[in-house]
């Protein structure tokens, strides 16, 4: 869980993940972001992502896919975009993805 930013992983993060796996993003209730505007890959990494991570229909919940091709028993990072609730501009974090075999 990323105390600084209220988001929550479905495993708590850093996120273990395997090829194909699905990645899960909630907001903490009563948390200070408002809203993930983006999750993406970060410049010079490798993508992750088998398409954009997206939100889900009817909440501020995103889901994601680990991409099949990537290579297994490596970290990847890549970047939340997120707005805090009264607050101008927008935000990045920059969390860690383990794909294992």
């Amino acid at each position: 869980m990323f105390n600084h930013l209220h988001v929550i992983l479905s495993d708590n993060g850093p996120t273990i993940a395997r090829i194909n796996d699905t990645i899960t993003w909630l907001i903490r209730n009563n948390s200070d972001v408002d809203r993930i505007t983006a999750i993406e890959k970060k410049e010079n990494s490798d993508n992750v992502f088998s398409s954009p991570p997206a939100p889900l229909s009817g909440s501020n919940n995103w889901r994601g896919t680990i991409v099949s091709s990537i290579l297994v028993s490596t970290s990847h990072t890549y970047s939340i975009k997120y707005r805090k609730t009264g607050v101008a501009g927008e935000f990045i974090h920059d969390p860690i993805i383990q794909v294992n075999p």
